[in-house]
């Protein structure tokens, strides 16, 4: 076959159609990754706030934190145990986002037990 302008034409479609299907499928697969998420450093469990509602200020989110247990030293060793996990995790407050008490019964025990939903948060 002799090579001539007409053949070198017909060509041009099909490169062209095949470079722009390949630069289109190498962007498609580019993905960034996301940012590694913030840490923050360790705080003292006593410098915790607890607080009823979320601050006027800037904070950031870090953990959402649940304790159950009955009224008494169950509680406040969960308690206690929540408040360390925040600490550990950069958070200086605690928000409160629910409070629910009940009674469950167990065997032939009623025991008072609540549940506690923590907002572990850092503030700037």
């Amino acid at each position: 076959m002799r090579f001539t302008p007409l053949n070198h034409l017909q060509c041009r479609p099909l490169t062209a159609w095949l470079a722009t299907s390949l630069i289109l499928a190498g962007c498609a697969a580019h993905k960034t990754a996301p940012p590694p998420p913030v840490t923050y450093p360790a705080t003292s469990e006593s410098a915790l706030r607890e607080l009823n509602r979320l601050p006027q200020g800037s904070y950031d989110k870090l953990a959402i934190i649940t304790v159950a247990g009955e009224v008494g030293e169950q509680l406040a060793s969960a308690t206690k145990g929540a408040r360390e996990a925040a600490a550990q995790k950069g958070a200086n407050a605690l928000v409160i986002l629910k409070e629910v008490a009940y009674r469950q019964k167990v065997g032939q025990r009623t025991l008072n037990v609540r549940r506690i939903s923590y907002l572990a948060i850092r503030m700037r």
